[in-house]
């Protein structure tokens, strides 16, 4: 018979989870036992003479009493993920005689059973079972001594997203010999909880016109690198000094510049920034929109994106020169003209190098009393010219790209 103290110290030589073989309850009267009670009557007559002793007796036998009494850690802590962890679990014989046994495990989803061992005293080797029915078609066959134990290790797995919660093993020893008993011990596998995030994009750029008034959107993308499911409080704010160019709307449709995101593990969550671009500053005004997103379950825990947002304003300038009727020569404030001369007009827009489409864009002009207005005609399509009281109307459909110029001339006659 093994007892106690061996087998804690085989347990500490092979650095298995510590499992205390627990304080028995007083050992039961071993199966078999006949109990006998005689019961002796002694006695005298009336007149003191002693008479021999009577005595009469009856007996019983001690049958079988099934007693499981598995035991294990009341909780282990591995990573999450990991693998090659064991655990161990002592199924005591504690009944009155010999017995045989099976064990059934049960283990949430995020833990996997990779083996099982199995060993027959505290020194003993251990024998390997990749399923728990090839051990227990193993096990059944073993007859166990009363007061004897099976050490039974098992090897299992932790996901990688299962951290900051607790998955029970439970193990159900089951007795074989009538009357059938069993019973269950229960380690709580409880992997910590890790916390890492990760905000994307960083560093990106647009350029952009002043709202009017309709807010731009930018998607910032949070994934939960960590192993167990976090909350995240978010926060967009503009980088350094603002230039007032960009002004913050709604954070996940939320208005202002706060809110919250829930994550699983291992997935990824868009979360929508809407700000406005004001017309109120010079083209090329710039401002950062800093993304934060910080772990509510350890708020050392952040990652941050960046937005930054640039002005952009059309500008257009608009030139107007003089040509004789061949729109080649060119006239100046010293170039003479008859009455009855024909000369022409060229009136050209042109956007800025760096400037944001132009659109609408719509020409005036209004000719001087001498001169009568006499046609139009466009450098190409898509312009809509009109005259009425001698003022020439110009509309350009679409827009005047940047660097782009488009002309049209005016043919009049001096009075």
């Amino acid at each position: 018979m093994l007892t106690t103290l061996k087998r804690l110290a085989f347990v500490g030589l092979f650095l298995l989870p510590l499992v205390a073989t627990p304080a028995l309850a007083q050992s039961p009267t071993p199966e078999g036992t006949v109990i006998t009670n005689l019961a002796t009557a002694t006695f005298t007559d009336a007149n003191s003479n002693a008479y021999g002793s009577v005595s009469a007796s009856v007996s019983v036998t001690v049958g079988y009493l099934a007693a499981p009494l598995p035991v294990s850690p009341a909780s282990v802590t591995p990573a999450s993920p990991s693998v090659g962890n064991t655990l161990l679990f002592v199924l005591h014989n504690a009944g009155n005689g010999t017995d045989t046994m099976t064990v059934n495990t049960t283990v949430n989803a995020a833990v996997t059973i990779t083996q099982y061992r199995v060993s027959y005293n505290a020194g003993g080797a251990y024998t390997t079972y990749a399923t728990q029915a090839l051990m227990n078609a193993v096990l059944i066959a073993h007859t166990t001594l009363a007061k004897d134990s099976i050490y039974v290790e098992v090897t299992y797995s932790v996901n990688a997203t299962s951290g900051g919660a607790s998955y029970p093993m439970v193990m159900t020893q089951t007795t074989k010999r009538t009357p059938v008993a069993n019973a269950s011990t229960t380690t709580n596998i409880n992997p910590p909880g890790t916390r890492a995030v990760a905000v994307t994009p960083v560093g990106a750029t647009v350029t952009q016109l002043p709202s009017n008034p309709t807010a731009y959107s930018f998607n910032f993308t949070i994934t939960n690198n960590g192993n167990a499911s976090d909350t995240y409080n978010l926060l967009a704010s503009i980088a350094g000094a603002p230039t007032g160019a960009v002004t913050i709307v709604t954070v996940d449709g939320v208005a202002g510049t706060t809110g919250t995101k829930t994550i699983a593990s291992g997935a990824s969550a868009v979360v929508a920034v809407t700000y406005t671009v004001s017309g109120a500053v010079a083209a090329g005004t710039s401002d950062k929109i800093n993304f934060k997103a910080t772990s509510q379950a350890d708020g050392t825990v952040f990652s941050t994106g960046d937005l930054t947002v640039t002005v952009t304003k059309a500008s257009v300038t608009i030139v107007k020169g003089a040509f004789k009727d061949d729109q080649v020569t060119v006239l100046t404030l010293a170039s003479l003209v008859k009455p009855g001369d024909f000369i022409q007009y060229k009136v050209s827009v042109t956007n800025g190098a760096a400037a944001a489409a132009a659109a609408s864009v719509q020409v005036s002009d209004a000719l001087p009393a001498q001169v009568t207005y006499v046609s139009t005609s466009p450098d190409a399509a898509g312009w809509t010219l009109s005259q009425s009281a001698g003022t020439v109307t110009g509309t350009l459909s679409g827009t005047l790209a940047a660097s782009a110029t488009r002309f049209f001339w005016i043919r009049v006659q001096v009075k």
